[in-house]
């Protein structure tokens, strides 16, 4: 290349001290940081913890609005203070207006944008592994949208709209289709597949979760906890500024809040749950719940499989990638939606009169349904030793509430005789034990197809609990039964997030990441 050798060995010392010295540096901040019971509970897994240094500048902590929506709020807020009407309500839930709705009878195109400005242009062959991971993680969230609706992506396609994924200052997007080349980051300290799911869910029209009118049902606020200057994130729409597609509230929707959002002490929440059961579930960023699929479905795909005679049972539907077979809400399979779903450790049980236990112990992910012909079932859940989570990523699910639609609630941390009645004759149990790196067992060696013969009876075992609205009329009897729940501790050698360099965002989102694992 005519540089003489001399110059390049030169350079490349310098690049190498400059290197050491850059990471010596950074390497002595983070174990400050590390010892340091204060400065490490900066992130709650979610988009909204990862974007605490930039909240000001986007709204609801990741979104970026257009001047129409913008109008749009300001106008539906004010006539909300006023109490006067004066234009046209502005729908907030999911935008219905075609305008703002991807065409999605072609793949919609996106793109990875080539140089995103930050330090890490330097370090191209230092970083080259952690670059492709970032384009792997975004393209799995595709690939997740991609095979549960009809909306397909298509790298480097044609068309001028088009979505461009780069790595910003934090993990931010606009609400449904803005025309052009609209922008998605996914920087440092969001490469996790159920923030880029978010993320997409924005750009494909959903708002927040708890921006519902009828959330107050489901949550309430702790305002004296809100970060001043933070309360406009926690707006409430009304009824006639929202299209919720006709699905119910889901506290584990993967567009939820966590518990945390905004707060001005990491150690109090700003957002509780009615139902303390469910204070665990949300702002859970795993992945997309059975509700944000079959809105996207709804708002997309409802033309898929007109004239289907298929009668899909609780609340499931026909899929659109094959309007022979039905999507089935979690735990729940079979061709009409009508059995458990078919697990290695899970199976269908039958209460009954007298106590009956329920023990697991492993790693895996199972599902068991627990019917009884006319009654309720009365569930004691005696035990449970998950790895303990504001919101839990490893649980015990109870869906005992008649829409099975809906996320039960999950339980991480210890418990002790909590008890619950379903609303109806069955209740779905889901484990999900997989962030235990492999260990544990079952109890019984072998999956418990069948119920065991009771193990414990309590000394009122042949008096029945009575209560109303049961499946078999007022007052009904309702069945006991007993969970214990009791998988393995967490892989003490499983690693936390790699360190990084503390200057960059790069180094940041590496911080948040091992707190939060923490």
């Amino acid at each position: 290349l005519g540089i003489p050798q001399a110059s390049l060995t030169y350079a490349t010392k310098t690049f190498s001290s400059c290197c050491k010295f850059f990471f010596r540096v950074h390497i002595g901040i983070l174990l400050f940081i590390f010892f340091n019971p204060h400065l490490q509970p900066l992130y709650d897994g979610t988009e909204t913890g990862r974007n605490r240094p930039i909240s000001q500048d986007l709204f609801e902590s990741d979104i970026v609005l257009t001047v129409d929506q913008l109008k749009g709020i300001v106008l539906a807020e004010k006539e909300r203070r006023t109490g006067r009407r004066e234009q046209r309500r502005y729908k907030r839930k999911v935008i219905t207006g075609s305008i703002y709705r991807w065409n999605v009878k072609q793949p919609i195109p996106y793109e990875f944008k080539s140089d995103d400005g930050n330090l890490i242009n330097d370090f191209v062959l230092l970083f080259e592994r952690y670059i492709d991971g970032w384009r792997n993680i975004i393209r799995s969230a595709l690939n997740f949208w991609q095979s549960e609706t009809c909306v397909r992506w298509a790298e480097n396609g044609p068309g001028i709209d088009r979505v461009i994924f780069f790595k910003g200052s934090g993990c931010y997007s606009s609400v449904g289709r803005t025309g052009g080349r609209q922008q998605i980051s996914i920087g440092y300290g969001c490469e996790d597949k159920g923030i880029v799911t978010h993320e997409v869910g924005h750009s494909l029209g959903f708002w927040h979760e708890q921006s519902r009118p009828d959330r107050d049902r489901y949550i309430q606020l702790k305002q004296e906890y809100i970060a001043r200057g933070t309360e406009g994130n926690f707006v409430k729409r009304s009824i006639d500024e929202s299209d919720d597609v006709g699905l119910p509230y889901d506290l584990g929707s993967v567009m939820h809040y966590g518990p945390n959002a905004f707060t001005i002490d990491w150690d109090h929440t700003t957002i509780e749950t009615v139902d303390k059961n469910y204070k665990h579930t949300i702002g859970q960023r795993a992945g997309p719940s059975f509700v944000d699929v079959k809105q996207v479905n709804r708002l997309y795909c409802n033309d898929r499989c007109v004239g289907s005679t298929l009668s899909c049972q609780n609340g499931g539907y026909p899929d659109p990638n094959n309007c022979f077979v039905c999507k089935c809400p979690t735990g729940l399979g079979g061709s009409t939606c009508e059995s458990v779903q078919p697990s290695d450790c899970g199976s269908e049980l039958i209460a009954s009169t007298l106590w009956q236990h329920l023990i697991y112990k492993g790693s895996q992910r199972c599902y068991w349904r627990i019917k009884t012909n006319e009654a309720r079932i009365r569930i004691l859940l005696d035990s449970v030793s998950f790895k303990c989570d504001a919101t839990c990523r490893s649980y015990v699910e109870l869906k005992h509430n008649s829409d099975f639609q809906q996320t039960g609630f999950r339980s991480c941390c210890s418990e002790k005789e909590l008890e619950i009645v379903s609303e109806q004759n069955e209740v779905l149990v889901i484990v999900d034990a997989t962030e235990l790196n492999g260990e544990g067992s079952f109890n019984s060696g072998k999956p418990l197809r069948k119920p065991p013969p009771p193990i414990w009876v309590p000394g009122s075992e042949n008096r029945l609990f009575r209560g109303t609205g049961s499946a078999g009329g007022k007052g009904g009897p309702i069945e006991r039964f007993i969970l214990n729940s009791i998988p393995q501790i967490r892989d003490p050698n499983h690693p936390v997030e790699s360190i990084a360099s503390i200057v960059t965002e790069f180094t940041l989102s590496q911080l948040l990441g091992a707190s939060r694992d923490r």
